[in-house]
C-alpha cells in the first residue's frame, strides 16, 4: 500500500509537469544507504495556488485526500490513501525554496520516482534548522556511499550558496576519528576530494 500512494502521488504530479521528489529518511536507498523508516514524505515544486489546487483535486480523483486545504504559503500538507499517509512538503527544507537548478538536476530512483541530486540530498540535511545526530549520520553515510560520483564543485557550490560551508566542515571533522584502517582510508579520500575541489 505504501507503494501504492507513493505511486499515485508521483504520477499524478508527473502527469501535471509538476517536480517532485522523495525526502528523508525514504529517499536513503536510492544513495545507497539504508535507514529503517515508515514516515513517506515527498516533496513537490509548485509555482502558484493554482497548480496547487489543480495537484489536490487530481490527488481526490485517485483517493487520495487531505483533510486540509493546503496553500502555497504552508510548509506541507498530509494526504491520506485507503491504508496510508504521506506528507507532502512544498520546500526540501526549512529554511530554502527549491530553486530551477535543483529540480533539473533530480534523479530517478524508480519508474515515476525522483529525488535529489546527492549534492541537494546532503545541503537539505545540513540546513536543517533541527538538524539532528540521524541527519548527520546520514550525511557521512551518504558521503561514504558515494564519494566517487559525488559532484564536489557542485557541492562547494551549494554549500557557499546556503552560507554552509563551516557547518560541513565540522562534520568532516568527524572522519578525522581514529577509526579502523577501512575507514581512515575512506575518510582520507573524501576530505581529499573535498580541498581538492574548495
Amino acid at each position: 500500500m505504501t507503494k501504492n500512494i507513493i505511486q499515485i502521488i508521483f504520477k499524478t504530479a508527473s502527469a501535471l509537469n509538476i517536480p517532485a521528489v522523495i525526502i528523508g529518511g525514504l529517499a536513503l536507498p536510492a544513495y545507497n544507504v539504508s535507514r529503517s523508516t515508515i514516515d513517506i514524505d515527498i516533496c513537490i515544486y509548485v509555482k502558484t495556488q493554482e497548480i496547487l489546487d489543480h495537484f489536490i483535486e487530481n490527488l481526490k480523483m485517485n483517493n487520495i485526500k487531505s483533510l486540509q486545504s493546503p496553500k502555497i504559503d504552508h510548509d506541507l500538507f498530509t494526504v491520506f490513501g485507503e491504508n496510508n499517509e504521506a506528507e507532502i512538503w512544498l520546500n526540501p527544507c526549512s529554511t530554502f525554496n527549491w530553486d530551477e537548478q535543483m529540480s533539473e538536476k533530480r534523479r530517478p530512483f524508480s519508474s515515476y520516482v525522483y529525488v535529489l541530486a546527492i549534492e541537494d540530498f546532503i545541503l537539505t540535511k545540513l540546513a536543517r534548522d533541527d538538524r539532528s545526530s540521524i541527519d548527520i549520520d546520514d550525511i557521512m553515510q551518504v558521503m561514504i556511499t558515494n564519494k566517487s560520483t559525488i559532484d564536489w564543485e557542485y557541492l562547494h557550490y551549494r554549500l557557499r550558496w546556503k552560507d554552509l560551508v563551516e557547518d560541513f566542515k565540522n562534520i568532516l571533522k568527524a572522519f578525522k576519528a581514529d577509526l579502523d584502517k577501512n575507514m581512515r582510508e575512506i575518510s582520507k579520500d573524501i576530505l581529499e576530494k573535498f580541498r581538492n575541489n574548495n
